[in-house]
């Protein structure tokens, strides 16, 4: 186990934090969800148990901050290659799917956060998260109202719309190597085309009717 010294400062804080979500963000690389636990997390940082619970009640708060801190760069790399905003609608779809692809990890943190991110959270935690994606979300929104004319709301539900789309998209595209043999042993036909065609089909249908 390695050498562990319990942070004072908040900048410490702050480091430990950093340290628990590059580990479980590396776990979840390799493996589901289910599979991890604080114990895994804890052994994957050379920590005991008992020193990771210094820093977070339960692995949901670590995926949370992480989900955040995902989302955030999603954003931010959408908001600076979206900045010419108007764009013709094909472009800004292209554009807005190239992005979102940059981000597929992101979109696995997405899939999970409403079924099981966020079950097993605190009320005062879980309301700090939600604050923080309206705060980070603000100038996406509009960004997507200026590219098509709407109002706010609008605008939101039309983000709302592409985010809940891209997780399955991009998981139909790149499935397992079992599921695709299974699909060949079944007689159904291969996956054709690549996420970043068929979403920004999905995107620039969508604009087009929020128009």
């Amino acid at each position: 186990m390695s050498d562990y010294i319990r942070a004072r400062s908040p900048e410490q804080k702050q480091e430990r934090m950093e340290a628990i979500m590059a580990a479980a963000d590396k776990l979840f690389q390799k493996q589901p969800y289910h599979q991890i636990t604080m114990g895994t997390i804890a052994e994957e940082l050379g920590w005991s148990r008992s020193n990771l619970y210094k820093y977070a009640a339960t692995q949901e708060e670590i995926f949370l901050a992480l989900h955040s801190a995902k989302n955030r760069a999603w954003f931010e790399d959408l908001a600076q290659s979206l900045d010419g905003a108007p764009l013709p609608t094909a472009e800004f779809a292209r554009l807005w799917a190239e992005v979102t692809e940059r981000h597929a990890d992101f979109l696995r943190y997405q899939e999970i956060v409403i079924s099981i991110i966020e079950s097993n959270v605190t009320l005062e935690r879980l309301t700090r998260f939600k604050r923080d994606f309206a705060d980070m979300l603000a100038p996406v929104v509009v960004l997507l109202a200026r590219q098509c004319g709407t109002d706010d709301e609008t605008a939101t539900d039309l983000y709302l719309t592409l985010l809940y789309q891209a997780p399955g998209l991009y998981n139909h595209f790149h499935c397992a190597d079992l599921t695709r043999e299974a699909m060949k042993a079944a007689g159904m036909p291969p996956v054709e085309g690549t996420f970043v065609e068929s979403y920004a089909q999905f995107v620039e249908m969508c604009l087009e009717n929020a128009k």
